[in-house]
């Protein structure tokens, strides 16, 4: 009965396809222009787009820390690439990027457990990958390779944070290690040749690269917030320029004299970090609590700040172009931003986010995290790829598909506390999945052939698939992460199937897998957790039901795609993106709705260890160095 049922159905489905002509598609604009800066959006935003470089078609290269690298060219189209695992099987934390005097792109890998640096390849976005040696005199082990500049003849130099060495490395992968005795972080060659650096703990650094010597010379304020110092680059005043994000000001250092001089930015809690020298004779710095950015006279250090066109974008770095433009970095929002320091940005300063607790340091924030109320804990998945099979039936996911929200909430009858819906946006957002061939592509055997004919492209046929909850998510803190329980509804979009086409409930446990080893990325330019993850689950499907009038094509739809499907013929292997924060928006949270203190504990202890874990740095009498013949990785 259920095979003539099916029959029936298809031939149903087979008459109707004749009756509609091809839909036209226009594709969005890459960039817009707005109050004088120019934005690009990253496919998914939540990879944290940090380290910058121009590059030498008039467009720039980015690292993103729980992506990969990417290309945004002048018109603002935007091109990804990954980047290959490390010895470990494990995905690299792309962090800076610069390019060298010889014109070629190389980044740096934030990895505590492999620390790296990568060479690009302009044409083709492929990277090669040199891994920094973790034994011997002077070593890497433990450091967070953060920073990267231009030396001479196409060398690189590199800073080791918590390993407490500074590297310089060649196009053949001859890398040789210094001893700072101190935590490098960013790094710039300065106007006398040598090597200058920030330090974790506060202090300026400069490496004689002649003898290894080290100098170091403490701020006043830097050993006064967190991070106590960001960027550094050389002024055209023949000044090193550095900013203090822990208490929000700019300060300078003669390489002759060694005096310091600090400036505070006119909005009190701004969070400057990146700094650059634009060709207006000012600096420019990039302020992630205020999403502004402000320049800075290096004569009287007067500081005027200027709106970008978002606020929650936070940006992070920023670099000038040899035309003379500056690129920036946007990781709130996911945006590249682009603009002329000899034009600049039309917009009001924007106020700073408040901070987390009084008398806490300054915070940049992403925009996600004024989607939840203010001290609880947020946190936001979105898919960046991976497929789902049902039975016979699979699906490849487009990055972005999928993304869940909310913070957590009170335990229900299931003992297991609840992901609370956010206050601003839903908790789960579901795009469109177009699926290949439409529905006749999923017709036994001679689907795969119908599916590229002409009957494919019609309207009748096209087939997407979205997702819905099917009751609340529930929150587990088990094993040192955050993972969820969820029951799901497919539903299958099609003019023929109509609109209560449904497979469901599927009941999943999501447990995130960081695939870079650890939430513990020590990027000191932005204030949450962000990083690559896996799923893996398999799931039990039912049978779909509601598709077609009265439910005629449930048949068909359930012969195509092999339904009720037990568990061990499905499953769902995606990637994506996990980002966790303390939420800023200022709604209440009502009465019995909180979650309760052990479950806040919990995964207020994950936070911090997630942010706070530091490792103290490798002290070594400095002049000390090694050199040492790397491996090219690819």
């Amino acid at each position: 009965m259920r095979h003539r049922h099916s029959r029936t159905g298809s031939l149903a489905l087979a008459a109707v396809l004749g009756t509609t002509a091809l839909a036209a598609f226009t594709a969005p604009a890459a960039s817009a222009d707005t109050g004088g800066v120019t934005e690009a959006a990253l496919p998914v935003g939540d990879v944290v787009p940090v380290g910058i470089t121009a590059g030498a078609d008039g467009g720039a290269w980015f690292a993103a820390n729980a992506g990969g690298i990417g290309h945004v060219d002048a018109a603002g189209k935007v091109t990804e690439y990954p980047v290959p695992e490390n010895s470990q099987k494990l995905a690299g934390i792309p962090d800076a990027m610069a390019t060298g005097s010889d014109g070629t792109v190389w980044f740096t890998d934030l990895s505590g457990a492999v620390p790296r640096v990568g060479r690009v390849d302009a044409a083709t976005g492929k990277s090669t990958l040199y891994e920094l040696p973790t034994t011997g005199d002077v070593n890497f082990a433990n450091g967070q390779i953060a920073g990267i500049t231009a030396g001479q003849n196409g060398t690189m130099w590199f800073t080791g944070g918590y390993s407490g060495a500074l590297g310089k490395i060649d196009q053949s992968g001859n890398v040789t290690a210094y001893a700072t005795g101190l935590a490098p972080s960013t790094v710039t060659l300065g106007p006398d040749q040598a090597v200058w650096f920030t330090d974790k703990y506060g202090s300026i650094g400069r490496l004689d690269p002649a003898t290894g010597a080290v100098t170091s010379y403490q701020t006043p304020s830097g050993g006064n917030g967190s991070p106590a110092l960001g960027g550094i680059a050389a002024g055209p005043d023949g000044k090193l320029w550095f900013t203090e994000p822990g208490v929000s000001k700019v300060g300078s250092i003669d390489p002759a004299t060694h005096e310091i001089q600090e400036y505070g930015s006119p909005i009190a809690d701004s969070r400057p970090f990146g700094i650059a020298a634009g060709k207006d004779g000012r600096l420019w710095v990039t302020e992630s609590a205020t999403s502004n950015v402000a320049s800075v006279d290096p004569v009287s250090g007067a500081i005027q700040e200027y709106g970008l066109p978002k606020t929650l974008s936070a940006p992070a770095e920023i670099t000038a172009a040899p035309g003379g433009d500056l690129w920036m970095t946007e990781p709130g929002r996911g945006l590249i931003g682009r603009f002329d320091p000899s034009a600049p940005p039309t917009g009001n300063p924007n106020p700073a986010v408040p901070a987390f607790s009084p008398g806490a340091y300054p915070n940049g924030a992403a925009a996600f995290m004024n989607r939840c109320p203010a001290g609880q804990i947020c946190q936001t998945q979105v898919t960046t790829g991976g497929t789902v099979t049902i039975g016979s039936f699979k699906q490849t996911l487009p990055a972005g598909a999928i993304r869940i929200t909310g913070y957590l909430g009170a335990a229900d009858g299931t003992g297991d506390p609840v992901l609370a819906p956010p206050v601003v946006g839903q908790q789960l957002e579901s795009a469109p999945v177009d699926v290949p061939g439409g529905l006749i592509g999923q017709l036994p055997l001679i689907g795969p052939i119908l599916g590229q004919s002409p009957a494919a492209m019609w309207d009748v046929n096209k087939l997407t698939v979205t997702q819905s909850l099917n009751g609340p998510i529930h929150v587990s803190l088990a094993g040192g992460g955050i993972g969820a329980n969820a029951s799901l509804n497919i539903h299958l979009n099609n003019q023929l199937l109509g609109s209560s086409c449904v497979i469901g409930p599927l009941n999943a446990s999501l447990s995130p897998t960081f695939t870079a080893g650890s939430p513990t990325f020590d990027d000191d330019a932005i204030s949450w957790i962000a990083g690559q993850i896996s799923i893996s689950a398999p799931v039990a499907v039912p049978a779909a039901k509601g598709c077609g009038p009265f439910g005629i094509l449930d048949g068909v739809i359930n012969q195509m795609m092999g339904l009720p499907s037990p568990e061990s013929k499905n499953s769902m292997s995606l990637t994506g993106v996990l980002s966790l924060a303390s939420g800023i928006n200022p709604s209440n949270v009502p009465v019995g709705l909180a979650p309760s203190a052990t479950a806040k504990a919990k995964a207020s202890q994950l936070l911090k260890s997630a942010r706070t874990a530091k490792k103290p740095a490798h002290v070594a009498k400095a002049p000390k160095k090694v050199t040492l013949r790397l491996k090219a990785r690819h």
